[in-house]
């Protein structure tokens, strides 16, 4: 039986393990304390019962997570429905709306900008399909494809860029930046090209850690948790690990399942298509802030929303934060508010914080496109491999495609094929 050394527990490394467990000797490096990556459930106390709360991957839908849907009803995973609401609340201008009251405020009626901003976007969403058909604009920003085609500042700051921002948590000048088909690409999927969206969407039942740890049970004591890699050397045909407890071993494949930064730095001797490919992405690091502090929230409560983006001032300078109110997307608490804050600037009140938690998210720009394109040929040299959510759009079921890609092609057949699927239908609690 073959040997694979596999780096990093996130869904692609979790993925890779579930498809390959059975035929190759895995061994999975892990630099956490947790397995699980952005996979992560955590637990408050409340009247003597534990809450579990999802800090990193909440929600999911069934049409543009087809694989990830395909898992879930493999491993009998218990989902229930919620809503991808957004709001904007900026506070130096003291606008608030969202899709679920785009007229909270009443001064909105009569505001000239607020009716040209929502034409725009309106405009926008018709228009769109020419930026995926056009190639002109293959190389253009949302930013230069939003002043070549006249859109104001408003559809801009009010409304592009804070959708954007929080779903790929990116402050304002990196969003601008984002590649203008990859964003209506990813829009038109996930059936948000419009104010309101199209999809059902769900999230796990008790928090992901139901899911996850549903499919590590088989390999979990293959797993090797604050231990990660310090590089990595391809040598006669085998890949060498050193990893950050000093032992070094020998291994006749290796998956790197971790970001495109990170594999970069551990590859010792990265060959030039590596190199060329991987060097494009770069990574904006999170930090999300679990709490109940209310006071951040929008100050009209019919404006709270799933997804709740803020702008304000900080000491002079203008910042941004996107709030995820865990009531609406988990339905958590009767008795508490839970919030998680994706980049607070400081205003949290500290006595009501519970957890901070780090994270990383791929920054996507015209050259990691390009770079995307060609990824796939990085699996073609028979002794390492490469998955992860930078692959395509930098989601959950990006990571989890890349790796039943992979597994694929190193089991030379549909990873799917064993285990066959148990539950034809999902599994959905109220």
């Amino acid at each position: 039986m073959e040997s694979i050394a596999i780096i990093g527990t996130g869904i692609a490394g979790m993925g890779c393990g579930h498809f390959l467990h059975r035929e190759y000797d895995l061994t999975f490096y892990e630099q956490n304390s947790y397995v699980g990556g952005h996979t992560n459930t955590v637990y408050v106390e409340e009247d003597g019962k534990k809450i579990p709360i999802d800090t990193g991957f909440i929600v999911f839908n069934e049409t543009t997570y087809p694989n990830l849907v395909k898992l879930f009803r493999e491993l009998n995973v218990g989902v229930k429905p919620t809503n991808m609401s957004f709001g904007v609340q900026h506070l130096p201008s003291g606008l608030e709306y969202s899709s679920l009251n785009l007229f909270a405020q009443k001064k909105n009626y009569f505001s000239p900008g607020f009716w040209k901003m929502l034409l725009q976007i309106n405009r926008f969403y018709k228009e769109a399909e020419e930026i995926l058909t056009n190639d002109r604009f293959i190389s253009y920003s949302i930013h230069d494809y939003a002043k070549e085609r006249g859109y104001g500042d408003r559809f801009l700051y009010d409304y592009i860029v804070p959708m954007s921002s929080a779903l790929w948590s990116t402050p304002t000048d990196i969003t601008l930046k984002y590649p203008a088909r990859a964003l209506v690409q990813f829009f038109k999927n996930h059936g948000l090209l419009g104010i309101t969206g199209q999809f059902q969407w769900y999230t796990v039942h008790n928090g992901s850690w139901q899911y996850r740890d549903k499919l590590i049970a088989p390999f979990k004591d293959r797993i090797q948790l604050r231990n990660g890699v310090q590089k990595v050397v391809r040598k006669n045909g085998k890949a060498i690990i050193t990893s950050t407890d000093g032992s070094e071993k020998v291994y006749d494949k290796v998956i790197f399942a971790c970001h495109a930064d990170q594999t970069l730095r551990l590859l010792q001797d990265p060959t030039e298509l590596e190199g060329r490919l991987l060097k494009n992405f770069d990574y904006q690091k999170n930090i999300a802030t679990l709490h109940t502090d209310e006071a951040v929230m929008p100050k009209i409560k019919s404006t709270w929303s799933a997804w709740n983006y803020r702008v304000e001032k900080v000491k002079g300078e203008l910042t941004t934060c996107t709030i995820y109110d865990m009531n609406i997307l988990q339905k958590v608490s009767a008795k508490k508010n839970y919030f998680v804050s994706i980049n607070d600037p400081g205003v949290i009140d500290e006595s009501k914080v519970i957890k901070r938690i780090e994270y990383d998210h791929p920054i996507f720009t015209p050259a990691t496109a390009e770079a995307q394109r060609l990824l796939p040929r990085l699996n073609e040299n028979g002794v390492s491999y490469f998955a992860g959510s930078y692959f395509r759009f930098g989601f959950h079921e990006d990571a989890f495609t890349s790796a039943v890609d992979l597994c694929t092609k190193l089991l030379g057949r549909d990873a799917w094929a064993a285990p066959k699927v148990k539950n034809p239908e999902m599994l959905v609690t109220a």
